[in-house]
């Protein structure tokens, strides 16, 4: 008689919860049901092997950092944390080699979610696409990433949009005096929106 009663309140709770844009409870795997759509943003951190140089070389680009995101519209919002990671194979140099250079036509990257403040985990994507370096008139580099969401239990199929922009403005006057940089820190902004 006891379970019965739980399953028609629990029945009862979860369409609530959903109307009202809360997570409901999480699934056996950890996860629970992600937002149809959202918006983060943080920092990210990247490193550089070997170093950026002017000219450019085959180079493993490395980055990892964290998001505070919140669903799309705002009305109803739901807020969560992400904690992301990824590595890319490329032939690039620390100058801007063109307006639209390509830094990597395919990239793959690991985005962890955990509610926010609770630290815990509930959902995950794969992200894969492609990653451009965009001018900026301060000589910094802007990139910009799109694809889809390719894995995960986390906006799957969604195509995904950002932008990450280096927040060092000397990397330009370093490389120019023939020094390497192994490493940059910066800013990174993400939209997912269903295709």
């Amino acid at each position: 008689m006891r379970k019965r009663a739980f399953a028609q309140v629990a029945a009862g709770v979860l369409p609530l919860l959903l109307v009202l844009g809360l997570p409901g409870p999480a699934s056996a795997g950890g996860d629970a049901a992600g937002p149809a759509s959202g918006t983060c943003s943080g920092r990210i951190h990247y490193t550089f092997s070997p170093p950026l140089r002017a000219t450019p070389r085959p180079t493993t680009v490395s980055w990892s950092g964290e998001y505070s995101c919140s669903s799309l519209p705002l009305i109803k919002s739901r807020t969560w944390h992400g904690a992301f990671e990824g590595s890319i194979k490329s032939v690039t140099g620390c100058l801007q080699a063109s307006p639209s250079q390509v830094v990597a036509p395919s990239i793959t990257e690991a985005d962890h979610w955990s509610a926010a403040g609770s630290g815990r985990r509930i959902g995950e994507s794969t992200l894969t696409g492609t990653v451009s370096a965009l001018p900026r008139e301060d000589g910094t580099r802007a990139y910009a990433w799109t694809g889809t969401v390719t894995g995960g239990t986390w906006f799957v199929g969604h195509h995904f949009t950002g932008v990450g922009v280096y927040s060092t403005l000397t990397d330009g006057k370093v490389c120019l005096a023939g020094g390497g940089i192994e490493h940059n820190d910066g800013t990174a902004v993400i939209t997912f929106l269903p295709l």
